[in-house]
């Protein structure tokens, strides 16, 4: 079992990005290296999540599997087997009601719609929503699942043909992986980061790659937010914020100080080094 680090010597730190610092990761031709870095950064108890103050980027410490809700309903969504606690569903407050994104990870989901008061309710479709958004032809979710080997998704828009219609999902892309969050642009851009990639999606569904090979693989990010000026993506996730630089396609790994980075026991390290042992280790450069 890997040692984390205890929270009750947790020292202080900025909460402005601006004065973090940028974390090295070792290249992956290190096998030995990466794979110590890679099971300290994936057993860190550190979450970070990210948002923005005018001209500021900010994160902060979040609990470990602390579901930061929007509005929700009063009743608790139930249907079928699936019952709406924070950590499983998604909401969305329509006009008619309440769209309920229930997702059980590898357990499968489903989105539902339900009257203002839970009494009614009916299935939209089989997505395992991961997150609704706005934009101004209506609403999105992004939706999918990551898990083990397996990674896949899609932008969906939820809509009704009329007044009296049923709420209906329609694929809008194929994502490569699964997404875990999305920051929508000035121009109505999606910028979603997937489990192992950054993309950009347009209104029209047309896809373009930022991104490839990500880092963050099994640091689930939690939340993003771009700069004012739309140059800069940060993304909050376990041990580190990622800092994409849009325009020239550079990711940065930060952390507000060498403090916050997980180190492995002797033991483990040994342990994650082993299968790499009798492996010749890259020529230092020059």
């Amino acid at each position: 079992m890997l040692a984390l680090p205890a929270y009750a010597a947790e020292p202080t730190y900025p909460r402005e990005i601006s004065q973090w610092q940028e974390v090295v990761v070792p290249p992956i031709a290190d096998k030995a290296t990466h794979a110590v870095w890679f099971f300290a950064a994936n057993n860190s108890s550190h979450e970070w999540r990210v948002w923005s103050e005018g001209e500021k980027i900010n994160a902060k410490l979040r609990p470990v599997n602390y579901s930061e809700q929007r509005e929700r309903p009063r009743f608790t969504p139930k249907a079928e087997r699936f019952v709406g606690a924070p950590l499983l569903a998604r909401f969305a407050h329509v006009q008619d009601g309440w769209l309920v994104g229930f997702n059980e990870g590898e357990f499968g989901g489903a989105l539902y719609w339900f009257s203002e008061d839970g009494k009614h309710n009916y299935k939209v479709s089989d997505h395992q929503v991961v997150d609704f958004f706005s934009l101004p032809s209506g609403l999105y979710a992004i939706e999918g699942l990551a898990h083990l080997m397996y990674s896949k998704g899609s932008v969906i828009r939820i809509a009704k043909s009329g007044s009296n219609a049923h709420w209906q999902a329609a694929t809008i892309t194929e994502l490569p992986f699964a997404p875990y969050v999305v920051c929508v642009s000035h121009d109505n851009s999606m910028l979603i980061t997937l489990s192992d990639s950054l993309v950009e999606v347009g209104e029209n569904g047309a896809t373009t790659l930022l991104f490839a090979d990500a880092p963050w693989a099994s640091l689930y990010p939690n939340s993003c937010v771009l700069s004012r000026d739309e140059q800069t993506l940060y993304i909050g996730m376990r041990e580190f914020v990622g800092e994409f630089d849009i325009p020239s396609k550079k990711l940065r790994l930060l952390a507000p100080s060498k403090e916050f980075l997980n180190k492995l026991p002797p033991e483990d390290e040994q342990r994650a080094r082993e299968p790499f042992k009798h492996q010749q280790s890259p020529s230092p450069a020059g």
